[in-house]
């Protein structure tokens, strides 16, 4: 081999390289080498400035016959670290020792070898192409292109980086997962196999504090192939304190995705129940689905088996959830009463995507008793609930719906039934309900036209039955004069048909009778608001006076009307302005009403906000068709008063209805939240006037607040008060320890709701999460 010598380099690179393929890879050849060489057993260069070295794997397997010494002149660095065919080691040192008559380098300081997308880094490496041995020692770092980062005091590999033995040895893996051992064995393939070894999820503090948790074993093996992660002689150490011990252990590699298998059980107490074990299975069905299986152990009753089911398509996904026992029904102090029957729930539901604009839907709520879900905890509320329908407390809603939407209409069409948890054997099905809404903008000379079509069929196995249909046009536009006035007129128009079977007759012993009529009804008015701002000063604020005038056509049907849809109507500041207070298509508030307010909102500060509202509306004509406890029964309403203060960490909210005839409060909505480095709280007050007859206590606050003990310690204390009756109808109260790999929570809960044979209840709930492990505890 031709060389030459420059003595003026900073420094010197030994490199072995097939120039042909070097020329083709660059498609020019620009590379010139400027060589020496040394006939002494061996030969140390010393850079200044980083030295790269590049050595062939053919070369290497077949022996070299001699050594050249070269520096890669500007340009070259970038061609050497990639390659095809033949796969060369690149490497980079501060300095290299070649010793010829051992056939072997050394690199010393900073050292980092490249081949085939790995990488070692250390303080020094030694290669041995006679033995393929490369031996890293020193703050050894291993890294590659599809693996997490791997360290080690000492590591031995092959000359492709993969194989290989390691002391010392520690590995960060997906999702924060922590290995490490005194001794490891890598294989080409990814895999470890580790002796005296532990696992964490837990961040390692460098002043040498325990981890709050780690499993500890003497032989853990990472298969890359089942995806898991395997013990032997395992113990579980908290704080380093051991507190469990398994001969062996497996759990899912935190870098594979869902694996099927036993997950960390469930434990608690129940006053009712008893102590509850239970132990869920998941299972992964397929890339798209899974099912978890819980069966339940609880001391007072028979055991419980639970399912979640879980499915996703292109167009959307579904969930179910449901349980199975056969047993007695029984009391708060855990007795049974009555004879044992089935006793079950199911709980789910789907959405999907029928065109960029139109879903379709169903959601499914069934239980075998009213009961059954108070007995075994099971919440009446389920969160993923789709559906256009919300249940109603204690009323589980069944529906089957298509949903459409733009810029200009809104479709919908339900099918929907109700299994009540009440005393209610009178709830219908509805089917079909129906309504379209289908808005024109007429530009701003014109503004805006909107037609409503609305149908609603609901039938019962004993009652009236009820059919409508509606069709209707409302116009609304809005003008500013000079000075900001605001002035907004509207108009509508509306027909109603109605079919009632089954009518009972007015006097006991009269016929069921079957009634058809329609209706035409209308209304028109304006609406005049005046913003005024000030902006001087340290704040800003806006008044805004609002006046709204409104006329409505008389409803002559209304003592044939069963109204079915418009039950609840309760003033605040939001109901007060519009034109149609009813809350459906029953109801028509006829007559002239005059409805006046001021709305004010203050800004100053970082964010900081005053808004307050004061309101009321007057009815100059016409009959009351809303129920006392409405607020609009009188010709002159309550009077809206709600006001905010949101300081940023503090707010505050109120909102308080006050009778214009005797000043009473018939209704007070109270609510402050606070939040800081070590609270946070959310305190509700309300109360409504006895005389109202309004469902449910008449006083009551709510607290929720948790408070920051230390770093990770947390003191939660929740409360629901009856204060008319004088109880806690909910509270609980417990510790939580939370960090970066652990979640801890002991909760004491006493429900006192009284329903049915089901009165006061207790329970103490544990909860353990380790991540990357699982959860232990209370559901």
């Amino acid at each position: 081999m031709g060389c030459a010598t420059d003595h003026d380099l900073a420094g010197a690179c030994l490199y072995c390289l097939d120039r042909r393929w070097l020329a083709a890879r660059r498609g020019r050849a620009q590379h010139k080498c400027l060589c020496g060489s040394d006939t002494g057993p061996a030969k140390e260069f010393r850079m200044r400035s980083l030295l790269l070295i590049a050595v062939c794997a053919s070369a290497l397997v077949s022996g070299m016959a001699e050594a050249a010494t070269c520096a890669v002149t500007q340009g070259a660095e970038g061609s050497l670290l990639s390659t095809t065919g033949d796969d060369p080691v690149y490497i980079e040192a501060d300095t290299l020792i070649e010793n010829r008559e051992a056939g072997g380098y050394l690199a010393r300081g900073n050292v980092v070898a490249r081949q085939n997308g790995r990488t070692v880094e250390a303080d020094e490496l030694e290669y041995r192409p006679g033995t393929n041995r490369v031996i890293a020692r020193g703050n050894v770092a291993i890294f590659s292109d599809n693996a997490p980062p791997q360290f080690a005091d000492e590591i031995e590999l092959d000359d492709a980086l993969g194989e290989g033995l390691a002391v010392g040895f520690s590995t960060l893996l997906e999702n924060n997962g922590r290995a490490a051992s005194a001794f490891a064995v890598r294989r080409a393939d990814g895999s470890l196999e580790l002796t005296n070894a532990y696992y964490t999820a837990c961040r390692i503090d460098e002043d040498g504090d325990q981890p709050t948790w780690r499993l500890r074993a003497a032989r853990v093996v990472r298969d890359t192939d089942t995806d898991m992660m395997y013990y032997r002689d395992v113990r579980l150490e908290v704080l380093g304190v051991p507190v469990a011990y398994s001969p062996v252990f497996a759990h899912a590699d935190p870098s594979s995705g869902r694996r099927s298998g036993l997950l960390f059980p469930e434990f608690g107490v129940s006053s009712r129940l008893g102590a509850l074990y239970g132990q869920p299975y998941y299972w992964a069905i397929s890339p798209h689905q899974d099912m978890t299986i819980t069966p339940r152990l609880m001391a007072n009753v028979n055991p419980l088996i639970e399912l979640e089911y879980r499915r996703r398509f292109w167009s959307g996904d579904l969930e179910f959830e449901t349980s199975y026992t056969h047993e007695r029904d029984i009391d708060s102090d855990g007795e049974l009463l009555n004879d044992a029957h089935h006793r079950w729930h199911i709980f789910g539901g789907g959405e999907f995507d029928v065109t960029e604009n139109w879903v379709w839907g169903f959601g499914v709520q069934l239980a075998s008793d009213d009961f059954h879900l108070r007995t075994y905890d099971i919440s009446e509320i389920y969160e993923d609930y789709p559906g256009i329908i919300e249940p109603g407390p204690r009323r589980l809603m069944n529906q089957l719906y298509a949903q459409g939407r733009t810029d200009n209409y809104y479709a919908e069409v339900i099918a929907s039934g109700v299994q009540s948890l009440r005393n209610e054997s009178q709830l219908p099905v509805m089917a079909p309900l129906g309504e379209l809404r289908l808005t024109t903008a007429a530009g701003e000379r014109f503004g805006r036209l909107r037609t409503v079509a609305s149908t609603a069929v609901l039938t019962r196995n004993d009652g009236v039955d009820y059919q409508r249909a509606s069709a209707s046009l409302d116009w609304q536009a809005q003008f500013i004069a000079p000075g900001g006035l605001v002035f907004e007129p509207f108009a509508a128009g509306r027909t109603d048909y109605y079919n009632f079977s089954d009518v009972s007759g007015a006097l006991p012993g009269d016929p069921v009778t079957e009634d058809s009529f329609g209706r035409i009804l209308g209304y028109a008015g304006a609406e005049l608001s005046w913003p005024l701002i000030n902006t001087t000063g340290p704040t800003d604020t806006i008044l805004e006076p609002m006046l709204q005038a409104l006329i409505a056509s008389d409803n002559s049907e209304s003592a044939r009307i069963i109204n079915e849809d418009s039950q609840t109507a309760e003033l605040d500041e939001t109901l007060l302005f519009e034109h149609n207070r009813a809350t459906g298509y029953d109801i028509w508030e006829e007559g002239v009403r005059l409805t006046y307010g001021l709305r004010s909102t203050t800004l100053w500060g970082d964010g900081n906000q005053l808004r307050g509202f004061i309101g009321q509306s007057r009815r100059l004509d016409g009959d009351p068709v809303f129920a006392a406890n409405s607020g609009l029964f009188e010709d002159d309403s309550d009077i809206i008063i709600a006001g905010e203060i949101d300081l940023g960490s503090f707010s505050i909210t109120a909102r308080t209805r006050v009778d214009a005839q005797d000043g009473t409060l018939n209704r007070i909505d109270l609510g402050a939240s606070y939040r800081s480095d070590r609270f946070s709280g959310r305190i509700r007050y309300f109360s409504f006037d006895d005389s109202l007859g309004r469902a449910g206590p008449s006083e009551e606050v709510q607290l929720l607040s948790q408070t920051r003990l230390t770093d990770h310690w947390n003191f939660v204390y929740n409360v629901q008060r009856d204060i008319d009756k004088g109880i806690n109808r909910r509270q609980s109260i417990g510790l939580r320890y939370q960090d970066f790999c652990t979640d801890f929570e002991i909760l004491y809960q006493r429900e006192n709701l009284n329903v049915g044979n089901l009165g006061p209840s207790e329970s103490i709930q544990v909860r353990v999460t380790l991540f990357t492990l699982g959860g232990i505890g209370s559901e």
